[in-house]
């Protein structure tokens, strides 16, 4: 009897976690709380941070949100494929997400980069039919996603996030809205000798 619940209980169960699994990539950033800082100034901040690191960024979402274009580069071991084993190469690219939203007397800054694979030729490629049933519009090349561009039929796996960066680009950041220590004010403050 025991057997048959688990049986019949397992294919529930592997469809929960599969569920609860593909939103956690989505949803987890890296956050810093920077105190007496507005959203506004923590977003321009950051948007010059990532300018620097990623070349062009675009503003969504009001203007608090900043996702930058993907910066792509070659590896022989981070990939997570067999190829890491006899280094071979791998074309990978990099893709930031900032958000800013105000928390109580400062705001919050969440980042998360992405680093992804490009798979797009370890795809299986399916074939469209070679002759149609009917006349249909739904048969045109355009529905066969002939008339697509090779940006668009590129394929990127997620493959991991580069915490370190998120962590030494949320630091630079947050030094950016530190106060200067007592001993820097009162050197500015003092008449030199």
């Amino acid at each position: 009897m025991n057997l048959r619940i688990a049986i019949l209980a397992t294919p529930g169960m592997l469809l929960l976690l599969a569920g609860c699994a593909a939103g956690l990539e989505q949803r987890q950033f890296a956050t810093r709380v920077i105190p007496a800082a507005e959203p506004d100034a923590v977003v321009a901040a950051a948007d010059s941070i990532l300018r620097r690191e990623f070349g062009r960024v675009r503003r969504e979402d009001g203007g608090r949100l900043l996702v930058s274009e993907p910066v792509e580069f070659s590896t022989s071991s981070e990939s997570g494929t067999t190829r890491d084993l006899y280094a071979g190469r791998s074309r990978m690219r990099r893709v930031a997400t900032l958000s800013a939203a105000p928390r109580g007397a400062g705001t919050v800054a969440r980042l998360r980069i992405d680093v992804e694979r490009e798979d797009t030729s370890r795809r299986e490629p399916l074939r469209p039919d070679e002759f149609r049933l009917t006349d249909s519009p739904a048969a045109t090349p355009v529905e066969r996603d002939a008339a697509t561009a090779p940006r668009q039929n590129t394929v990127w796996t997620f493959v991991k996030r580069d915490l370190r960066l998120e962590r030494a680009l949320l630091d630079e950041l947050q030094d950016q809205f530190a106060p200067e220590p007592p001993e820097a004010q009162r050197a500015a403050t003092q008449p030199g000798e």
